[in-house]
């Protein structure tokens, strides 16, 4: 995977098709059918029915949250029956027995968490966030009053953790430093430096040194009374140039220190590296020389001693361990079964932990809200009762939506990394192959027509049924950023993006890059389904991230940064919002209304009339940008979903 993660727009999913069982359904019975079944949700009572960790700590205005915002940490207590999992969106409890959940510590603002770690007897813990503060939470208390006072690390934390006696804390970051603080005083004992990122910490069993690894490629042991430097162990550097095909050079860092490990007895260090870096080595502390050094197929993700500090554990994943004698480093055969010191390379979450929040959809009658998430899963959810009625476990992809087939059957859609679009229910139904990478994808709201923006600047449309080419639309000049149908499927809207390079490394990683100067496509094109044909061309701005029409197909919107509405009759301006950084667009279902998804340090929703031109509701809570956006048919609710691995659940009843 690419350590430089481009940003691929999302779409926006508006369908309205029938769930008949029959694939032909004229167009009065359909509405009539739709109508029938059609429920009418009171958002007010959904909170007292879904379960508490489906509303505990909402945003306002929020009625329901779903999925619990991914995951960057784990950790367990030191008496082994707490498991706290980070997230987007908090720090979450549970019983290390029975997964059940415990409690939600919800950050507030902008704050995100990245990492965390129990204090030695077990009533605190210490959360770092991503902008910057460490904070301390006292576990069974449940008011907002249980968060204490900050300690600043100064740049988004890395890895926190605590003395053996509690009363120092270790906060590392992005900013190259780690910090010790005095646990009582809130006040900084030391500051240690390092040449990159400080990725991991660890104290020594008798807590006298702390040892931190950066992406320097240097593990350091620090004497926590003075301050000063005790010893300093190097891994092999991969800093590397690598040519574009400009002739533009990226100096690349390909190597770093993922973990460390103390001896039982404090006696000897263990370092892993990442990336290429595969090296495991042994270090005697008090000689201050390397014992050992082993290099393996694959990195390692974590290092256990046994507690008779004989052997090591290399973890690389859960069924892949390697032992070795700490003597010379010779592998010794072992039982994952038996030898209980081994564990695993990390403590899994919960099965019910979920990131969801991708794409967001409503059934069309309104009984069922439908959610693809992360982890390549769709889940179906009756709204009445919030209960998952369904889920799809799809295939591989990098980028992905979902839409209904043509018989009204959810679907998913992965775009492949480099070979082929693929549908998906319980298994694949239809591929598409590929010659160029795929940047995005949008399936008809009828299911006959897939289409797909690649990276050679080309819209190509596919009929979903013969999974042929039905024909290829030229005339961007970057790569194609959002799709959209309108709902009868006669008209195509494409935007573009911006240019940029690629090349491969040794080890197979894509890198990329983006200069100043590079060509950006500012266009939303219009094209008719049926010829080819490139009806209109809209100049924006600035790249155009969102589109959308309206239900009844008489308006489209396109958000670049700003957000124009026009009339697809005559093509000219009906509106235009001072929306800003949009990503993601729908209509209400009368289309008076439009909800926009904006992103930035603080992702915000807003609702907009049209006929005024202004906001008339904004919602926060969401961490990273929006992804999707839906009303439900009756315009009681409106579902967001988000990069963050959570969707919420709006009352719109005031704005109706």
């Amino acid at each position: 995977m690419s350590k430089c993660i481009l940003s691929i727009l999302t779409l926006l999913l508006t369908y309205s098709i029938s769930f008949s069982p029959f694939t032909i359904v004229l167009a009065d019975e359909r509405e009539r059918i739709k109508q029938a079944e059609r429920v009418d949700i009171d958002p007010k009572i959904l909170t007292n029915i879904y379960p508490q960790e489906t509303t505990i700590a909402l945003p306002p205005n929020a009625v329901a949250r779903f999925g619990r915002g991914g995951r960057s940490d784990t950790v367990v207590s030191p008496d082994g029956d707490l498991v706290a999992v980070v997230s987007h969106i908090g720090v979450w409890l549970y019983s290390a027995y029975t997964d059940e959940f415990l409690s939600l510590l919800a950050s507030k603002g902008e704050n995100i968490p990245s990492t965390a770690a129990f204090s030695p007897d077990g009533t605190q813990i210490a959360i770092g966030y991503r902008n910057g503060p460490a904070r301390l939470w006292s576990i069974f208390s449940q008011s907002i009053e249980a968060e204490l006072p900050a300690f600043l690390q100064g740049g988004p934390a890395t890895r926190v953790t605590f003395s053996p006696d509690g009363k120092l804390l270790a906060t590392s970051g992005w900013n190259n430093e780690a910090i010790l603080w005095d646990v009582d005083t809130r006040t900084v004992r030391f500051t240690f430096k390092h040449e990159d990122t400080v990725r991991v910490l660890l104290f020594s069993p008798d807590g006298r040194h702390l040892a931190t690894g950066s992406m320097d490629t240097t593990t350091k042991l620090w004497d926590v009374e003075t301050g000063k430097q005790f010893r300093s162990f190097a891994h092999p550097d991969y800093h590397r140039p690598l040519a574009f095909p400009s002739g533009h050079t990226e100096i690349y860092n390909e190597g770093g220190i993922r973990c460390i490990a103390f001896s039982p007895d404090g006696k000897f260090l263990a370092t892993g590296g990442m990336y290429r870096d595969r090296d495991v080595k042994l270090w005697d502390i008090e000689q201050g020389e390397q014992r050992w050094s082993i290099t393996f197929e694959a990195s390692a993700k974590s290092i256990t001693f046994s507690p008779d500090g004989r052997y090591i554990a290399t973890h690389f994943t859960d069924d892949v361990v390697h032992v070795l004698r700490i003597e010379d480093g010779t592998a010794v055969q072992f039982n994952l079964d038996t030898e209980k010191w081994i564990g695993r390379s990390e403590r899994k979450p919960p099965a019910e932990h979920t990131s969801e929040g991708v794409r967001v959809s409503f059934s069309p009658n309104g009984k069922h809200l439908i959610n693809l998430g992360a982890n390549n899963t769709i889940r179906v959810r009756d709204i009445e009762t919030g209960v998952e009625v369904k889920t799809l476990v799809g295939t591989d992809g990098y980028t992905k939506t979902m839409g209904f087939s043509s018989e009204g059957e959810y679907l998913g859609i992965s775009i492949r990394y480099k070979d082929a679009v693929e549908l998906w229910r319980e298994e694949t139904i239809a591929r598409f192959p590929h010659e160029v990478r795929v940047m995005i994808a949008e399936i008809s709201s009828d299911g006959t027509l897939l289409a797909t923006g690649g990276r050679d600047n080309k819209v190509r449309l596919w009929d979903v049924e013969a999974e042929k080419l039905h024909q290829t639309l030229s005339g961007h000049i970057a790569p194609i950023r959002a799709l959209a149908f309108s709902p009868d499927g006669t008209l195509l809207v494409s935007s573009g993006g911006h240019n940029w390079e690629e090349v491969e490394g040794d080890d197979g990683t894509i890198y990329h890059v983006s200069l100043r100067d590079s060509v950006e496509d500012r266009t939303a094109k219009v094209w008719d389904v049926a010829t080819g044909e490139n009806l209109v061309t809209f100049e924006h701005l600035g790249q155009v991230r969102a589109i959308a029409f309206s239900p009844d197909g008489t308006l489209l919107a396109t958000s670049a940064g700003r957000t124009d509405i026009r009339s697809t009759k005559t093509w000219q301006d009906i509106a235009t919002l001072s929306t800003v950084n949009a990503t993601c667009l729908t209509f209400s279902p009368d289309g008076t209304r439009i909800a926009v998804g904006m992103g930035g340090r603080q992702p915000t929703v807003q609702i907009w009339d049209i006929a005024t031109r202004k906001p008339i509701a904004t919602f926060t809570g969401h961490k990273r940008n929006i992804e999707s956006l839906a009303f439900s048919p009756d315009s009681s609710l409106l579902v967001s979903g988000g990069a963050d691995g959570v969707t919420y659940l709006w009352d719109v009843t005031s704005y109706r």
